[in-house]
């Protein structure tokens, strides 16, 4: 994998006048597998400049059709395949994943700007928590898939609904990312996640949860969220 050391003034020509660049800066991501493996790309060709982020587990080749990761990073971890992927797809600026799990209370890192999608219901919880006694919190995006469907929930300092979604591991209806999934709906709650960043840094009305089913395709979006002018 070859490190970047600088990218054409060009790179954001055709949507630095729609997507504030100003808004980019910094980044955490939670679980750097099937969805965050696909954020990873997606944040980097935004234009994130700074990205932190946890996961402990190891690229097994049962990973290989359900994370985004090039097949020679087959063993190593997802930490490490994440950072490369970063490099690779533009981020310049310092990059920080750890092969760790992201606890609360355990001197993890945590950016004001966060998205998640790690396989377990109480890692949400932990992120959610120490984000939410940030004074200077900003944004967290929560994205959950099974096989063939996927959930996104916003929440942000002024609007915040996201322990009416959380349900503890042994009543959580939502398939685990560890259950059977496909990169597929990885890569589209990873897009549609993108796409609440965007809303949020460009003032613009977003939904504070949506559901998507693939079978047939079916939506379900809740609490409309519109920026007050000036924002």
């Amino acid at each position: 994998m070859s490190e970047l050391t600088s990218i054409s003034e060009n790179r954001f020509l055709r949507n630095s006048d729609l997507i504030p660049q100003e808004g980019l800066e910094s980044v955490s991501i939670i679980g750097l597998g099937g969805i965050g493996s696909s954020l990873v790309q997606l944040c980097a060709l935004m234009g994130f400049r700074n990205m932190y982020g946890y996961d402990p587990d190891i690229l097994d080749e049962h990973n290989l059709s359900t994370t985004s990761y090039p097949h020679d990073f087959e063993g190593k971890p997802k930490a490490e395949a994440a950072r490369n992927v970063a490099i690779d797809y533009g981020c310049l600026g310092e990059i920080d994943f750890s092969r760790a799990y992201f606890e609360r209370g355990k001197d993890c890192y945590l950016n004001p700007c966060v998205m998640m999608g790690p396989d377990n219901m109480d890692t949400r919880l932990d992120v959610y928590r120490s984000w939410v006694e940030m004074e200077n919190r900003e944004w967290l995006i929560d994205m959950r898939m099974g096989a063939l469907s996927m959930e996104v929930i916003t929440v942000t300092k002024e609007n915040d609904d996201f322990m009416s979604t959380w349900n503890p591991p042994s009543t959580d209806i939502a398939e685990p990312c560890t259950a059977k999934h496909t990169i597929f709906t990885a890569s589209m709650v990873a897009s549609l996640g993108m796409g609440k960043v965007f809303k949020i840094i460009a003032n613009r009305p977003y939904y504070s949860y949506i559901w998507c089913g693939l079978s047939p395709l079916s939506v379900d979006k809740t609490t409309l969220i519109i920026p007050k002018k000036g924002d």
